[in-house]
């Protein structure tokens, strides 16, 4: 029998308390927030954004040396939960939260403008290929679409109704959606059309992630790393030493990946998914998001963990 993930993220935790952000072999400065961080970006190696629970955002422009907490400092009404933050440009960048919101800001994220959706339905995840192109899902099939930079977005035609937790394109073309029900669909014409990729499985897919058009993994429940070399035309299971609900993958290369997950679990594979090490960064919170930038994989998840792992 398939498990069927709500909406919102259900992070088994403990008791609530101050979190000083799970250590790395690099550690950035510690988030002094409870809130649970569901997504983190960086536009280069000093500039980025994580968000979570409770309208949360934080931004650094030192690398993670210190945060800045915008969600007192901005003009954001916001107190629902934002599943994904994504920037293009150190000025530009777009948020997705739980009920179905979509905000715009065009100054690093200290006033943020509210993006008609047309929806209720809950949005999970979000991807702009280009400064002007960009996509985001959620629940019931949902895939919206904006090549005006959000100023409108459009629902693209899919063959499922399933909800879809994340979305990824190599480019402006090409790209992914992974949801319950072990469906992955994709495109080849910025989401014109949507079909539907053979995964084998039936448990909820959480993640997506390629590092070219051909390459890519996708990570869920029930420990489920799927791995592809031809763009999803076949995806074949791998195995890891434990079996974790993954919840972010991050493919750097054809042969570099890392996986994220529950219990503060974190794995790297340098050979393609024949083999995935466990990287121990003394860390049992709860592992929501992964972000590639500059050779570094940046990390964050339960009760304010923020990490950073030097490639």
């Amino acid at each position: 029998m398939p498990r069927i993930v709500t909406l919102l993220f259900l992070v088994s935790i403990g008791p609530l308390h101050l979190l000083i952000g799970c250590g790395s072999n690099d550690p950035p400065a510690p988030i002094q927030t409870t809130a649970h961080l569901h997504s983190i970006h960086f536009v280069d190696r000093k500039n980025g954004w994580t968000a979570g629970s409770n309208g949360t955002i934080f931004k650094t422009v030192d690398g993670g040396q210190s945060w800045q907490d915008l969600t007192t400092d901005t003009e954001f009404p916001l107190t629902d939960t934002i599943n994904r933050i994504f920037f293009t440009t150190q000025d530009h960048g777009w948020l997705v939260s739980l009920k179905g919101q979509i905000y715009y800001t065009v100054n690093g994220g200290q006033i943020w403008r509210q993006q008609s959706s047309g929806l209720g339905n809950g949005l999970t995840d979000l991807f702009f290929a280009k400064n002007a192109f960009g996509w985001a899902v959620g629940g019931g099939g949902i895939i919206l679409h904006t090549n005006n930079g959000g100023s409108s977005w459009e629902r693209q035609r899919t063959p499922t109704a399933t909800h879809l937790w994340a979305v990824y394109f190599s480019d402006q073309q090409k790209g992914w959606v992974v949801g319950e029900k072990g469906t992955i669909l994709t495109t080849k014409n910025s989401g014109q059309r949507w079909q539907i990729q053979r995964s084998k499985v039936e448990s909820a897919l959480l993640a997506v992630s390629f590092s070219d058009a051909e390459n890519g993994w996708v990570v869920g429940v029930d420990g489920i790393v799927l791995r592809t070399t031809n763009g999803g035309r076949r995806w074949k299971r791998q195995t890891t030493s434990v079996q974790k609900t993954w919840r972010s993958v991050v493919a750097v290369t054809p042969t570099e990946g890392w996986i994220a997950g529950e219990d503060g679990i974190l794995l790297q594979t340098l050979d393609g998914g024949r083999s995935w090490q466990p990287k121990d960064f003394g860390c049992t919170q709860n592992l929501l998001h992964l972000f590639a930038r500059k050779g570094q994989i940046w990390i964050c998840g339960a009760k304010g963990t923020i990490s950073r792992q030097p490639q």
